[in-house]
């Protein structure tokens, strides 16, 4: 049987220099022990490459299933003896077994990569086709712009995520309002911060002490100044989320509203209860918001608003335009370089890797969004308002049926009774 554990808080890799922090990290083990070459890859894409605790599981997860295929169906092979064939057979099975292309295509890349992995730190030699010649090779490898791929992955996949378009998030953020009254906008806030670039574990570290209060608020608005929130993202380094003044009106608008009925609703109910010092909370709750909650919730919102994607497509949105704010013309009027742009930018989002950012810069320039970010957030914050506007209006046009009884003086008990009994049902 092939499993994986991960490493405990208080495991660490000591370097020449220093200690690393390396906990999460997923380890291998068969029943001869460890499988050292597929751990230390792991480590490799923990601590060099993507620093992703959910990431490197979702890689975990992919090799787990492909290891124990090759275990569980009798093919008596190590990891080293698997050639073309083998990914082909793992791909007909699990295609026949009702998997997705999309599925089965990921599994097939990340085992894929930590073979051009292995070749590379001479872990297998002369076993994957990455060497530029005319030789056979064991697995057979193409190159594109991406890097190395496997030229056999099940056809119908697609590797391509949509990003929303600023009409998508107008729709999300109308549909997300409307959604709910207790909490429309605290999740169209969550989208909101998302589109300043904002990771789940990074929005969630948001505490109601960072939001400034109103006199603070004003005061910016008049110096043209921005707020930062500092927060603790990839690879353990801080960096700062950016907001216009108008932003932290709306999240101070929540904190006096849906987020303090939510904590007197929960004083109610439990006379132990302590406030968080978190901004987002649970409506029925009180208690701070998880991730997986938060997966959950913009993922059908954005179902509902028939917006494609998840809430990292969002986050998308909001790289691309960190990307465009550092692009542009120098001053002598010819475009700025596309390494420095991405540098610039790579630090600001808290991305250790400039090539991941290449594919925002690109959509930026051919949508020229560099010309038109100033005036993004100070758009989003204006359709927070008018949707939360549009709402109160729908509530009170509702309450016209009274006054017309009223003038007409025709059985006003009756209809104040189902005025009350539609509020009540609707709470």
């Amino acid at each position: 049987m092939i499993f994986y554990k991960k490493t405990d808080e208080d495991c660490r890799i000591k370097g020449k220099f220093k200690e690393i922090d390396a906990s999460g990290i997923p380890v291998f083990f068969d029943s001869k022990g460890i499988i050292e070459e597929v751990s230390h890859y792991l480590i490799y894409k923990s601590l060099k490459d993507t620093g992703a605790t959910s990431s490197v599981k979702t890689y975990a997860d992919q090799l787990q299933t492909f290891l124990r295929f090759l275990d569980e169906n009798g093919k008596r092979i190590t990891w080293r003896d698997v050639t073309d064939r083998h990914l082909v057979e793992f791909s007909n099975i699990k295609t026949g077994e009702g998997k997705k292309a999309a599925y089965v295509a990921g599994v097939l890349q990340t085992v894929f990569s930590f073979y051009v992995w292995a070749e590379q730190n001479q872990y297998i030699r002369q076993h994957v086709a990455i060497h530029g010649d005319e030789r056979s090779y064991a697995i057979s490898a193409k190159r594109s712009k991406n890097g190395w791929s496997w030229p056999y992955l099940p056809e119908g996949h697609s590797k391509s995520r949509p990003t929303p378009t600023n009409e998508d998030l107008e729709r999300l953020h109308a549909t997300t309002i409307e959604e709910s009254e207790a909490v429309g906008v605290r999740d169209s806030l969550i989208f909101t911060i998302y589109e300043r670039s904002a990771r789940r574990m990074e929005a969630l570290q948001i505490k109601v002490s960072d939001v400034p209060d109103w006199d603070e608020i004003e005061r910016y608005q008049r110096e043209n100044k921005i707020f930062h929130v500092e927060v603790l993202g990839k690879r353990k380094r801080f960096r700062d989320l950016d907001f216009l003044p108008e932003t932290m009106e709306l999240i101070r608008g929540y904190i006096e509203t849906e987020r303090l009925a939510a904590i007197k609703a929960a004083k109610k109910r439990d006379r132990f209860y302590k406030e968080p010092s978190d901004l987002f909370v649970g409506a029925t709750t009180g208690r701070p918001l998880n991730k997986e909650y938060i997966s959950r919730r913009l993922s059908g919102l954005m179902k509902k608003a028939d917006v494609d994607g998840t809430g990292h497509r969002v986050r998308a949105k909001g790289l691309t335009d960190i990307v465009a704010a550092f692009d542009g013309y120098d001053d002598r009027g010819q475009p700025k370089s596309a390494q420095d742009v991405l540098i610039r930018a790579a630090e600001k989002a808290g991305h250790s890797n400039i090539e991941s950012l290449r594919p925002y810069l690109a959509l930026s320039r051919s949508e020229g969004i560099a010309a038109k970010l100033h005036n993004f957030e100070l758009l989003r914050s204006l359709e927070i308002k008018i949707q939360m506007r549009k709402k109160k209006l729908a509530e009170m046009d509702k309450s016209h049926v009274l006054f017309e009884t009223l003038s007409k003086d025709v059985d006003f008990e009756n209809e104040l009774f189902k005025f009350l009994q539609a509020y009540k049902d609707k709470r």
